[in-house]
């Protein structure tokens, strides 16, 4: 999942989401201009003020088109809603490297997060998207048999995303760590402790 410029002049759009993408990444929310963006792409000022009215149109857009990666990720490794704990605690590590993959992807993450904390539309989209993520979770917990699965699904979340910052600033941060930490949690939420 890495942060690459399609080749083709025709999808300018996607062009610069991702040159958007990059420069959230590199300097964060408040290196976005207009201006900037045509310029890190290689395209006229005016192809984005042509598909971005504003610059908050133009981050929501890139946030969103980043999700939208996100979901393609998650499809495509998969996690089968039957495997039980051991099932979801390999999806979630699998995840979490294919993610590290591209760095600056969790950084623009990140970043776009703490704006949406100003961002009421960015909020709303980034809220939408952590309760579609616990209720997939949930759903796999509870065909697990777990106590409480959308409780436990948000404690998972909510590990996975203190891990993302711990790896974010302690590269060194280890899959077996995080696979070890998910076992614990998982434990106190799963009538079988040996899954």
């Amino acid at each position: 999942m890495t942060l690459t410029k399609p080749k083709r002049r025709e999808d300018r759009r996607l062009i610069i989401m991702e040159t958007t993408l990059q420069m959230i990444a590199r300097g964060g929310v408040d290196s976005v201009t207009h201006r900037r963006v045509a310029a890190a792409a290689g395209i006229p000022l005016g192809s984005t003020t042509y598909y971005f009215e504003s610059r908050e149109h133009l981050i929501r857009a890139a946030f969103d088109h980043y999700l939208e990666r996100v979901r393609d990720m998650q499809a495509e490794i998969g996690v089968d809603q039957h495997a039980g704990a051991k099932g979801l605690v390999d999806y979630l590590v699998a995840f979490s490297a294919r993610e590290f993959e591209n760095r600056d992807l969790v950084l623009a993450e990140y970043e776009m997060t703490l704006f949406a904390a100003r961002d009421e539309v960015l909020a709303g989209m980034l809220n939408q998207w952590y309760d579609s993520m616990i209720e997939q979770m949930a759903a796999g917990l509870q065909s697990a048999g777990a106590r409480r699965p959308r409780e436990a699904a948000r404690s998972v979340l909510h590990l996975m995303r203190g891990y993302e910052l711990e790896r974010l600033t302690l590269e060194e941060t280890a899959a077996d760590d995080l696979r070890g930490r998910l076992t614990t949690l998982l434990s106190a939420y799963l009538p079988d402790s040996n899954h």
